[in-house]
């Protein structure tokens, strides 16, 4: 078996894509903003002219950056650990 390293390396793992909270309180929290997203949409889809596609365009955008933030965050914390391990480690 190949060691997290050499499977980070390799592709063979990605935190960042493979990473999904599993906490019921975000599942809810979720699904609310989800509800309230697509009763929004419905409301656009109604207006004269109906601006519920330029909403999703814009919304699609923001979502692009998503991504983005997670790979600086997982990024960071990564250098965070690696300083504390290397401060574990340091001969005083």
């Amino acid at each position: 078996m190949k060691n997290i390293l050499e499977q980070l390396y390799n592709g063979e793992i990605f935190p960042a894509e493979q990473y999904a909270p599993k906490g019921e309180e975000y599942r809810k929290i979720h699904q609310g903003h989800y509800n309230h997203y697509e009763d929004f949409i419905e409301l656009l889809s109604k207006l004269e002219p109906p601006l519920d596609k330029r909403f999703i365009k814009i919304m699609d955008e923001q979502l692009d950056v998503i991504p983005y933030e997670f790979s600086e965050m997982f990024i960071d914390g990564f250098k965070l650990g690696a300083k504390m391990m290397a401060e574990v480690f340091r001969s005083e």
